[in-house]
């Protein structure tokens, strides 16, 4: 009976412990992985919008559970201020990551 009982018990510990760790791997839900999608396709719409940002083709948007990074170039400070302020603006942003390198 020992015998019948020990791999059951074995393979239900395995499946708690890779279960646990599985989930702890698995921080981004689809659901979140797909707002962020939705969100840096917005912010990308709006950046190209925008008259006053001339830039967009060397500017990537990248964004994670909600915060957007901009990287990229601009060609000056007011720029990259005006497009942290665009990103903010869009809807399901948290924060926004300005990294824009100023190059004149």
């Amino acid at each position: 009976m020992k015998k019948a009982l020990f791999p059951v018990i074995l393979s239900l510990f395995t499946v708690l412990i890779l279960g646990s760790a599985l989930t702890a791997m698995a921080s981004r839900t689809a659901g979140a992985v797909i707002d962020d999608a939705a969100i840096t396709t917005k912010v990308k719409y709006e950046l190209a919008e925008d008259v006053k940002f001339t830039t967009l083709k060397v500017v990537q948007v990248d964004t994670e559970r909600g915060v957007v990074t901009l990287t990229g170039r601009v060609h000056s400070r007011q720029e990259k201020r005006h497009a942290s302020i665009v990103a903010r603006h869009v809807s399901g942003v948290v924060s926004v990551r300005n990294l824009l390198a100023i190059v004149r």
